[in-house]
């Protein structure tokens, strides 16, 4: 298939490399002209798009099959209103792949299901739903924190105060996610709403204790309420694509 990847970046080129080895012919953006040879001399097809501004596709990389939309809303000023925008430049045939957050569901104790209480108003959930409305076939997964070998969020809290240690974390790795996205287009499995979180949730005191005596850190100081927050429930993806997650936490 011809895909485009919206956002060639710490998740976005990974999953770019093991599609275009998987045979695709893969279409991947950046914001910066330099990293267009980089992306080159990965095999894949760069181009520029910044995330802010309009008609920036080229006619070939909008005639893909499949676009995934993996671009963070931190540079415009209305998330939902420039995912509109970059679908609008696909044909209707294209498909969408659209990389949400578990930071819709609102902070509610207990497990969190697709079906859990939303913030209707998050700039991620109001893209969501111009994903939902665009009239093209869609999968939208929503992820939880993003972890891999070289990035975990205890070097961000090492030495830091007052963190709620009763907490569980809600992660997943790198690895698994892109395992997710293959699983999705392998099966071609649309119109649905995943979790995408690895199905372990250890408490933060425990969990960030072991990551920073692994890493040699000062672990963080723990205060600890009687809310064990919320749990995201990985239970729809695992049934309905008979998804294995292989990458520990």
């Amino acid at each position: 298939m011809k895909i485009a990847v919206i956002g060639c970046g710490w998740l976005g080129l990974p999953l770019a490399k093991r599609l275009m080895d998987l045979g695709h012919e893969v279409h991947g953006s950046t914001t910066r002209d330099a990293y267009l040879s980089f992306l080159a001399d990965s095999g894949i097809q760069g181009f520029l798009y910044d995330g802010i501004s309009h008609d920036q596709l080229s006619e070939k990389v909008k005639e893909s099959e499949v676009a995934i939309l993996n671009f963070p809303p931190s540079r415009s000023a209305d998330y939902a209103a420039q995912v509109r925008d970059i679908i609008a430049q696909f044909t209707t045939k294209t498909k969408l792949i659209f990389t949400s957050s578990t930071g819709v569901y609102q902070d509610l104790d207990g497990p969190c299901t697709e079906l859990s209480p939303i913030i209707a108003t998050h700039p991620v959930f109001l893209a969501e739903e111009a994903v939902r409305f665009s009239a093209r076939q869609f999968t939208i997964l929503r992820l939880a924190g993003l972890i891999s070998e070289d990035r975990n969020p205890v070097k961000y809290l090492a030495g830091k105060q007052n963190t709620d240690g009763q907490k569980v974390v809600n992660l997943v790795h790198r690895e698994d996610v892109i395992a997710t996205i293959l699983t999705v287009l392998k099966q071609e499995v649309w119109q649905e709403t995943f979790n995408v979180c690895y199905p372990a949730h250890p408490t933060r005191a425990a969990y960030y204790v072991e990551q920073a005596e692994k890493r040699q850190m000062l672990p963080p100081s723990f205060t600890f309420s009687v809310d064990a927050g919320k749990e995201i429930d990985p239970f729809k993806m695992v049934q309905d694509l008979k998804f294995a997650y292989s990458h520990s936490i």
